[in-house]
C-alpha cells in the first residue's frame, strides 16, 4: 500500500512540474523574443560596444536623475496633503535657502550628468569613430559611396587593389566586406542629403552633395546586416535600404577574385554612369 502510494506521489510530482517547466521555458523565450525585438542589436564591429556602454551610461544616470525627481515630488505631496486643521503654506523659492539648494543641484547636475557623459563621449569619438585609419594602414579596404534618391551605390577595388580602374566592383545596395579589416569609405551624394546607416556597426554618416565625407568601422563578426539611410530624402525615403555582407577572411579572396572578374568582363569604357569613382579623400 504505502508503495502504491508512492508511486502516485511521484507521478502527481511529475504531471506537475511538467507544465510548469514548459511554463517557465515558454516565459524565457517569450522575454527573450521581446529583448531581441524591441532592444539594439549586439553590436558587430569592434567599436560598437564603446558606444553600447556609453548609451548604457546615459541610461542609468537618466534614470537614477528621474528616480530622485520623483521621490522630491511624492514626499512633499504625502508630506503636505491636506489635513483637518493644516493650513498650506505656500513659497515662491526666493529665499537665499533655496537659491543656494537651486544652486548646489544644478553643478551637480552639470558635473554627473552634462561633464561626465561629455568627457566620456569626446573620449570615444576621438579614439575610435573619428580614428579613420590612415591609407597606408595594412590591410585596409576602400569604399566609395554615391548615394542617390533612392539607392545605395559601392565602389570596391578588384584584385589589384585599386579604385577607378576596369575591375572595380560596382553593386547597388549591397557591399561586401571581409571581417576583421577595417573599411573606410569616402561619401558623397548625387542629389540630397543621404545618411548611411549601418545600425549593427554603430555607424552613421552623412552623404552630402558637392563633399566627401569620411567613416569607417571594422567587423568582429561575420553574416548579413542591414543598410539603411537615417535621412528624410524623399517620399521613396523608406526604399532606400540594403544588405552589409561581412564574409570570413578565408572566403572573402575566393569571392573577391570571382566579382573582379565579372566586373572586368562586363567593362564598359563607353558607360560614363559607370565611372564615378574619384580621387581617394584621406
Amino acid at each position: 500500500m504505502n508503495r502504491l502510494v508512492s508511486l502516485v506521489s511521484r507521478a502527481r510530482v511529475r504531471w506537475l512540474a511538467t507544465p510548469a517547466a514548459l511554463l517557465l521555458a515558454s516565459t524565457a523565450a517569450s522575454a527573450q523574443e521581446v529583448v531581441d525585438r524591441w532592444g539594439p542589436t549586439p553590436p558587430a564591429s569592434t567599436y560598437g560596444p564603446r558606444f553600447d556602454s556609453l548609451f548604457s551610461l546615459i541610461t542609468t544616470l537618466i534614470g537614477i536623475s528621474f528616480l530622485i525627481v520623483l521621490v522630491m515630488l511624492l514626499v512633499p505631496c504625502l508630506r503636505d496633503n491636506a489635513k483637518k486643521g493644516k493650513k498650506a503654506h505656500f513659497d515662491h523659492g526666493t529665499s537665499l535657502h533655496d537659491k543656494r539648494f537651486t544652486a548646489v543641484v544644478s553643478v551637480v547636475v552639470f558635473i554627473v550628468l552634462d561633464a561626465w557623459v561629455l568627457v566620456r563621449a569626446m573620449g570615444d569619438l576621438r579614439e575610435a569613430y573619428w580614428n579613420v585609419p590612415a591609407p597606408d594602414t595594412p590591410g585596409i579596404f576602400k569604399v566609395e559611396v554615391l548615394a542617390q534618391q533612392w539607392a545605395w551605390n559601392f565602389r570596391t577595388p578588384g584584385v589589384d587593389g585599386e579604385l577607378g580602374t576596369p575591375d572595380d566592383v560596382i553593386t547597388i545596395n549591397e557591399l561586401t566586406v571581409p571581417i576583421g579589416r577595417p573599411v573606410v569609405f569616402n561619401l558623397t551624394s548625387k542629389d540630397v542629403i543621404h545618411s548611411l546607416f549601418l545600425p549593427d556597426m554603430r555607424l552613421k554618416r552623412d552623404a552630402n552633395p558637392g563633399a566627401i565625407n569620411v567613416a569607417w568601422f571594422e567587423a568582429a563578426k561575420s553574416g548579413d546586416f542591414d543598410i539603411l539611410c537615417a535621412e528624410l530624402c524623399g517620399y521613396a525615403h523608406y526604399q532606400m535600404h540594403g544588405k552589409l555582407h561581412v564574409l570570413p577572411e578565408a572566403d572573402f579572396p575566393a569571392w573577391e577574385k570571382d566579382a573582379s572578374a565579372l566586373a572586368l568582363a562586363a567593362y564598359d569604357a563607353n558607360d560614363t554612369e559607370a565611372r564615378w569613382a574619384w580621387d581617394w579623400k584621406e
